[in-house]
């Protein structure tokens, strides 16, 4: 999907709050930003070819095997690449979820199918090659049972399991496979550095398998295509920045309120969310409401509609400040 994302930001002349795109909130870290503008002299040279002092720091860092993590230019390539170097096979998807699974398995020729999430403990796996599971999930925020998922991936050896990671730094708990990777030849978790530390723009991402899976999906890749200032920005990260889990918690916070606020809304329901975004069904739909938000209030939400397996009436939303998550109820107020 080229287009339809939602932080479609450039299609409107002004927009005031993005609520749209699932950063965090308070935006870039201004310790990063200053490094970022110091090292701007590093452009005139070229980056590492495959970012692997990087992947280096990571693995060392997180206490991972060697060889065990890839740097991506934004998680989104990740799941291009998986599908690339598994083209043909069979890919299961849960759905709704991130609408770049589908696509790359289009594009490399999966066969595909898919199954609501609520069937996840049911399935049968039997003859699929992969499963593509978000957790916690875009764009509805509801996270699969660790242990639950773990014996998934035990009881299916021939199963490989693409688990997207993105989110979890957006929770108060920690759901991570990172800790079962070591054990596990059919688990591949991808990671975003762009949501958490508000850098979209930078493209950068990374992902973690065997060895044997990294060294297959290194060969398919061209050199030099993770930008100097992007890698420049993960090792600072990496070295530097450390997530505060007050904060976190203080948005999650945030969030109940600004669900519980717009579920009063008459007309508007509310999908429960343990992180900081979370699905909105209203009473008309989703593209009007945001093109008059947008036009009219200066305001930007995501147009969920296309979405596998929901309706044109779904918009998600991701948590602002207090003061512009308050000015968003009042206009959903005024269509109530």
């Amino acid at each position: 999907m080229i287009r339809g994302h939602g932080d479609d930001i450039y299609d409107f002349p002004v927009i005031r709050i993005n609520f749209s795109s699932n950063i965090i909130p308070a935006g870039i870290d201004t310790a990063l930003k200053n490094h970022l503008c110091s090292c701007m002299k590093c452009i005139e040279r070229y980056p590492d070819p495959l970012g692997e002092n990087l992947a280096r720091q990571i693995e060392q860092q997180n206490y991972l095997p060697a060889d065990s993590v890839m740097i991506t230019n934004g998680a989104v390539e990740a799941f291009y690449l998986i599908a690339e170097l598994f083209q043909g096979k069979r890919s299961l998807i849960f759905y709704p979820s991130f609408s770049e699974y589908e696509d790359a398995c289009r594009k490399y020729n999966h066969r595909m199918e898919f199954f609501h999430h609520t069937t996840f403990g049911n399935v049968d796996f039997s003859g699929i090659d992969l499963v593509w599971i978000c957790n916690p999930n875009n764009p509805d925020g509801r996270i699969y049972d660790q242990d639950k998922l773990v014996k998934k991936i035990e009881d299916n050896p021939n199963v490989i399991f693409v688990v997207d990671e993105a989110y979890t730094n957006f929770l108060n708990c920690d759901i991570s496979l990172e800790p079962s990777l070591p054990e596990h030849r059919n688990l591949i978790i991808v990671k975003s550095l762009t949501k958490i530390f508000a850098i979209p723009g930078l493209r950068l991402g990374y992902l973690l398998a065997a060895p044997s899976t990294i060294d297959g999906l290194q060969r398919q890749v061209m050199p030099w295509r993770i930008n100097v200032l992007a890698l420049e920005a993960g090792r600072f990260c990496f070295s530097n920045l450390v997530h505060d889990k007050q904060e976190v918690t203080g948005y999650l916070q945030e969030s109940r309120r600004f669900q519980d606020a717009i579920n009063d809304i008459e007309g508007f329901r509310v999908e429960s969310s343990s992180t900081t975004f979370f699905l909105v069904e209203a009473p008309l739909s989703a593209a009007v409401m945001k093109k008059h938000l947008a036009h009219n209030n200066g305001f930007l939400i995501r147009d969920a509609s296309n979405f596998r397996g929901l309706s044109e009436n779904y918009f998600r939303v991701s948590v602002q400040s207090p003061k512009e998550n308050n000015q968003l109820i009042e206009a959903l107020k005024e269509w109530s």
